[in-house]
C-alpha cells in the first residue's frame, strides 16, 4: 500500500516508468512490422537474384552460340577445306579429313564437324567421335531433307541415336544463300556436346548456392534441352502446366507462384531467349521463406524475453534514477498554500533553484554594477585630475579596481570621437552614442591588449579616451592599430570615428595635461576630415599659425563674383577661402568662418536691394547649416550649394522674363497677322522696346525668327481658308496679310510642297472619297 501511495504522489516517477514501458511497447510493435516487411523483402531479393541468374545463363548461352558461330564461319570459309565443302575430287576431300579431326580435337565443346559436299553428294566428317558415321550422316540427312527452311547459324537440339532419351548434340548449320539449295547444296554441320552448356548451368547454380532448385532450359515446344540434376515434381508437366502460364503473362523476364498439389513453387522464367528457348527456375516456396519463418519465431521468443527483462529493468532503473530526485525533494521547503500546484517533483525543485539563482544573480549584478561604477569614476578622475593624485593612491586604485595601466611605463592617450553623431539612431537620444562607444571600447581594448596595457573610459562629453601603455616601438605604431580598429567598426557598425593621439609620456601625472591637449587637437577634425587619425605633428603647423584675418583681395573676389553673376569666379573664391583658413588655428578658423558668413549675408542683401528680381535665400538657415557641419569640406559644399542656388534663381528670373516677352510677341502676331505692315519694328514700337533685343530674345526662346513666325501664322491661316471657304487664292492672300502673290506662292510651296490651287484640289478629292 505504501508503494502504491508513493507512486500515486510521485508524478515524475510515473513518467520514468511510463517512458520505459513505451520503449518496450515500441520494440514489440517494431518487431511485428519488421516481420511483416521481411517476407516481401526476402521475396524481392530472391526475385532479383533469380533474374540475375537467368539473365547470366541466357548471356552464356548466347555467348556459346557466338563462339560456335565464329568457328563455323571460319571453317566454312577456310580455303584449305574447299575440297571438303565443294570439291569434285573424292581423293582430295579424303585428304582434308585430318584437318577436321584436329579442329574437333582442339575444341572442348565440339562433338563432330561434318561437311556435306553438294558436288559429290556425300558427307565428310571428323572421325574422333563415338558414333557410327553412317548413323550420323543418316540423321543429319533426314533432318536436312525434312526441313524446307533449315535453320541457319542456330544451335538445334538433336537426338541422333533415336532413343528419345534426351538431346545427344546441338547441331549448327551453315550454308550459302538465304535457304539451303538457293545457291548450292554445300553445308557445314557442327555438332556441339550438350554437356558443355549443362556444366555452365550447374556452375552458375553452385555459385548462386541454388543446388536444391530445379533449373532447366526448354525449346518453344516445351521439350527439355538442358537441366541440372534435380527432377521435376511428380505429375508436373512443363509443356502443359508451366509454359501456358509463362506465355499468358506476356513478360520476357518475370516470376510467379505456382501451386501444384499441396505444394507451392516459386517459378522464375526468361522467355524468348536464344532460338526462342525458355530458361526456367523452380524453387520450393517453403525453402524460400524458411528463413523468414525462422526469424519470426526467433523474434517472438526474443521479444517476449526482452519484454519481461525490460519491465524488470525498467522498475529497477526507474527507482535508481528517481533516488537523487527524491533526495533533492526532501531539501526543498514545502510549497505555500496559495502557490499554484506544480506539474511534478522536478518542477518544484526547478522553481526553487530558479528562485535561488535569481537572488544570487541579483546580488552578483548589484555588486558588479557598484564595482564597475566605482572603477569608471576613478578612471575618469585619473584622466581629469591626475596631477593631484599621489603615487601610493594611484597604485592602490589600480590594484583595487584592476585598472590596466602599466606603471612605470611609457603611456600615450587616444581620444575617439564618433563622426555624424546627430544622424545616428534618430529618436534614441544619447543611448545609441553610448552603445557605440561601448562597442569601440571593448573591441579596441581587445585589439590593443595584444601589444601592451590598455584602458578605456567614456567621458560622457562626446568622446572616448584610451590610455595605452607599452614599448616605444608599439606606441609609435599606435596610429596603425587605430586604423585597424576604424576598419573593424566600419565593417560591423557602418560608422566612422576620428582619433586624436597625444605625444608619449612617462609619468601618470601628465595624463590630464595630455588629455586637455588632445581635446583641443580634436577640433582639427574640421581640417583633416572625418575618420582621420590626428598625430600631434599634423596639427603643430596650425597651432603655430596666428593669422586670423582674411585678405581683402579674397573677400573682394567673392563679393564681385556674386554681384557680376560669375559662378566660376565665386566658386573659386570659396575654395581659396577654405584652403586658406585650413591652416589657421581652430579659434581663428571659427572667426574666419563667421566673417565669411557675414560677408555672404551682406552681399546677398545688397544684391536684393538693387535687383528687380530679388533672390530668396534664408541667411539664418545658411548659418545654421554651416555650424552643424564638422569639417571644412562639408562647409565648403554648403557654401557652393548656396551660391549655385543664388545663381540658379537669378538665371530662372531672367528666363521667366524672356519667356513672357516671347509669348507676348506670339500673341501680337496671332492678333495682327492680317496687317500687311506687321514686322519686327512694328511689334517693337507696340512694346516700346528695341527691335534687335526682341529679335534676339524671341530667337533664343522659340528657335525661330519673328519674321518666320509671322509667315508661319499667315500660311497656316491661308491653308485653313483653302480647306473650308470658297474664296479665291488672291482673296485669301490679301485676307492673311500677303501683298505679293509670287512671294505668297513661293512660301506656300516651300512649306507644304505644293501650290495653293493644287492643295485645294487635293483637299477636295480627299473629302469626297
Amino acid at each position: 500500500m505504501n508503494l502504491l501511495q508513493m507512486l500515486r504522489t510521485r508524478k515524475y516517477l510515473q513518467r520514468i516508468l511510463l517512458s520505459f514501458m513505451l520503449v518496450v511497447a515500441t520494440l514489440a510493435v517494431a518487431s511485428l512490422f519488421m516481420n511483416a516487411f521481411a517476407r516481401d523483402k526476402v521475396l524481392s531479393l530472391q526475385n532479383e537474384a533469380d533474374r540475375k541468374l537467368l539473365t547470366q545463363i541466357n548471356y552464356n548461352i548466347e555467348n556459346m552460340n557466338g563462339i560456335v558461330k565464329d568457328l563455323a564461319v571460319s571453317m566454312y570459309n577456310d580455303e584449305e577445306l574447299i575440297a571438303l565443302k565443294s570439291g569434285a575430287d573424292y581423293k582430295q576431300s579424303i585428304l582434308k579429313i585430318e584437318r577436321l579431326n584436329q579442329t574437333v580435337a582442339a575444341s572442348p565443346y565440339l562433338h563432330a564437324a561434318v561437311f556435306y559436299n553438294g558436288a559429290q553428294h556425300r558427307f565428310f566428317s571428323s572421325l574422333n567421335h563415338d558414333m557410327d558415321n553412317r548413323l550420323l550422316y543418316q540423321r543429319l540427312g533426314d533432318y536436312m531433307s525434312s526441313r524446307s527452311d533449315l535453320p541457319k547459324l542456330q544451335l538445334i537440339p538433336m537426338d541422333l541415336d533415336g532413343g528419345n532419351e534426351g538431346i545427344d548434340v546441338f547441331a549448327f548449320f551453315i550454308y550459302d544463300g538465304p535457304s539451303l539449295g538457293s545457291v548450292n547444296d554445300n553445308v557445314l554441320i557442327l555438332t556441339v556436346k550438350p554437356g558443355w552448356m549443362l556444366d555452365n548451368v550447374k556452375a552458375l547454380n553452385r555459385v548462386a548456392e541454388r543446388e536444391n532448385d530445379m533449373l532447366f532450359v526448354t525449346d518453344s515446344d516445351g521439350r527439355m534441352l538442358i537441366s541440372n540434376d534435380r527432377l521435376l515434381p511428380e505429375g508436373l508437366s512443363v509443356k502443359k502446366d508451366l509454359l501456358p502460364r509463362i506465355q499468358s503473362t506476356g513478360s520476357t523476364l518475370d516470376s510467379f507462384i505456382y501451386k501444384h498439389g499441396s505444394h507451392k513453387y516459386k517459378v522464375t522464367y526468361l522467355s524468348k531467349g536464344l532460338n526462342n528457348w525458355q530458361i526456367v527456375s523452380l524453387q520450393n516456396y517453403n525453402d524460400v521463406l524458411g528463413s523468414v519463418r525462422q526469424m519470426k519465431w526467433t523474434e517472438m521468443a526474443v521479444t517476449l524475453s526482452v519484454a519481461v527483462l525490460a519491465v524488470l529493468l525498467s522498475v529497477f532503473f526507474s527507482l535508481r534514477l528517481y533516488k537523487p530526485v527524491g533526495q533533492l525533494l526532501t531539501l526543498v521547503p514545502p510549497q505555500r498554500r496559495d502557490a499554484p500546484p506544480a506539474k511534478d517533483e522536478l518542477s518544484v525543485i526547478a522553481a526553487n533553484v530558479t528562485e535561488m539563482i535569481g537572488k544570487l544573480k541579483g546580488l552578483e549584478q548589484e555588486r558588479a554594477s557598484q564595482w564597475n561604477i566605482a572603477k569608471v569614476y576613478h578612471l575618469r578622475s585619473l584622466i581629469g585630475l591626475s596631477e593631484g593624485l599621489h603615487e601610493l593612491e594611484f597604485r592602490r586604485i589600480r590594484e583595487q579596481y584592476g585598472l590596466d595601466i602599466a606603471y612605470p611605463s611609457r603611456l600615450r592617450l587616444a581620444l575617439v570621437q564618433i563622426d555624424d553623431v546627430q544622424s545616428l539612431a534618430p529618436g534614441q537620444g544619447s543611448q545609441a552614442e553610448s552603445l557605440l562607444y561601448f562597442a569601440i571600447a571593448n573591441i579596441g581594448q581587445e585589439l590593443l591588449h595584444k601589444h601592451g596595457s590598455c584602458e578605456a573610459a567614456d567621458m560622457k562629453s562626446g568622446h572616448l579616451v584610451f590610455i595605452v601603455g607599452g614599448e616605444s616601438r608599439d606606441l609609435a605604431m599606435l596610429a596603425d592599430r587605430f586604423r585597424e580598429l576604424q576598419h573593424t567598426i566600419l565593417q560591423y557598425y557602418r560608422v566612422t570615428f576620428t582619433v586624436t593621439l597625444s605625444d608619449p609620456f612617462e609619468d601618470y601625472r601628465e595624463i590630464t595635461a595630455h588629455y586637455n591637449l588632445a581635446v583641443r587637437h580634436a577640433n582639427y577634425r574640421m581640417v583633416f576630415g572625418k575618420g582621420a587619425v590626428l598625430e600631434p605633428e599634423r596639427v603643430r603647423s596650425c597651432e603655430a599659425n596666428d593669422t586670423f584675418r582674411i585678405p581683402q583681395e579674397l573677400e573682394r573676389r567673392l563679393t564681385e563674383g556674386l554681384k557680376s553673376g560669375d559662378l566660376e569666379e565665386t566658386e573659386q573664391a570659396i575654395r581659396s577661402w577654405r584652403e586658406l583658413i585650413g591652416g589657421f588655428s581652430f579659434e581663428n578658423m571659427y572667426s574666419a568662418l563667421l566673417h565669411l558668413a557675414v560677408t555672404l549675408s551682406n552681399t546677398l542683401g545688397e544684391m536684393n536691394h538693387h535687383n528687380l528680381n530679388p533672390v530668396s535665400v534664408n541667411v539664418q538657415a545658411i548659418n545654421r547649416r554651416i555650424l552643424e557641419k564638422e569639417t571644412l569640406d562639408e562647409i565648403e559644399t554648403v557654401l557652393l550649394e548656396v551660391v549655385r542656388e543664388v545663381f540658379e534663381q537669378r538665371r530662372n528670373g531672367r528666363e521667366d522674363k524672356n519667356r513672357l516677352l516671347a509669348d507676348t510677341v506670339k500673341e501680337i502676331i496671332d492678333k495682327h497677322f492680317a496687317d500687311p505692315d506687321l514686322n519686327v519694328q512694328r511689334i517693337a514700337d507696340m512694346l516700346k522696346m528695341s527691335s534687335v533685343y526682341i529679335g534676339q530674345v524671341f530667337k533664343a526662346q522659340e528657335g525661330t525668327t519673328v519674321v518666320d513666325q509671322i509667315n508661319a501664322t499667315r500660311l497656316a491661316r491661308a491653308r485653313t481658308y483653302l480647306e473650308q471657304q470658297e474664296l479665291t487664292v488672291a482673296e485669301i492672300m490679301e485676307k492673311v496679310g500677303f501683298g505679293n502673290e509670287s512671294y505668297f506662292y513661293r512660301l506656300f510651296k516651300r512649306r507644304y510642297g505644293t501650290t495653293p490651287k493644287e492643295y485645294r484640289l487635293k483637299s477636295a478629292i480627299e473629302k469626297s472619297i
